[in-house]
């Protein structure tokens, strides 16, 4: 009796021990889980449109109104440090259709940096670099150029610290481009607030 009774305790033992290390291994491939799948910092829709008081004191600014779209890779071939996508857009006045780059993004400091969509269309060279809707291209040595996305109470401020090259709406050939830069002060940062999400979509 006492023989069999050992044996059902050794035998109880074994299983609880057995339930605690699949436990275990479940909660480390549930958090591995959640770790793939979690969201990139800032992750969101954020929006701005801007309106007649607001260009009206901007004369300069060209963009009408901006959104921004920051998400987990789709693309598997996305990797790090590489951790986020950010298609921005911009409308502008005169041209129906919105301006779109497809920017990824590393994580710097408290916020991303995004490399702009280099795009494939064949254009004659600009005589200049001014800013705007562009029938040519900028050649210029970062080609699509990039942008910067910073946390704030209400949203996000995303700036250009270069150069940044924008396709058309055009999906044949591109054309135009719409270019912002560093040194135009009316447009080289836009203060974007919280959207739903199903502006982004």
């Amino acid at each position: 009796m006492l023989t069999s009774e050992g044996n059902a305790g050794g035998d109880g033992m074994k299983l609880k021990t057995h339930l605690a290390r699949a436990g275990l291994a479940l909660a480390i491939a549930l958090a591995q889980g959640s770790a793939a799948l979690a969201a990139p910092p800032l992750a969101g829709c954020y929006e701005r449109v801007y309106d007649a008081a607001y260009l009206k004191a901007h004369k300069g600014q060209i963009a009408l109104r901006v959104r921004l779209a920051v998400t987990a890779p789709a693309d598997p071939a996305i990797t790090k440090p590489l951790i986020a996508e950010a298609p921005l857009t911009f409308w502008v006045s005169k041209v129906k259709q919105p301006f779109a780059t497809s920017g990824v993004c590393r994580k710097s400091g408290s916020g991303l940096t995004c490399e702009g969509a280099l795009s494939a269309t064949e254009a004659d060279a600009c005589p200049d670099m001014a800013d705007g809707v562009r029938d040519c291209r900028i050649i210029w040595p970062k080609a699509a150029g990039s942008f910067r996305i910073e946390p704030r109470p209400d949203g996000v401020l995303v700036t250009i610290p270069g150069r940044l090259e924008i396709p058309g709406p055009d999906a044949t050939d591109g054309l135009p481009f719409l270019y912002l830069s560093a040194g135009n002060k009316e447009n080289h940062e836009f203060r974007l607030k919280l959207a739903p999400a199903s502006r982004c979509r």
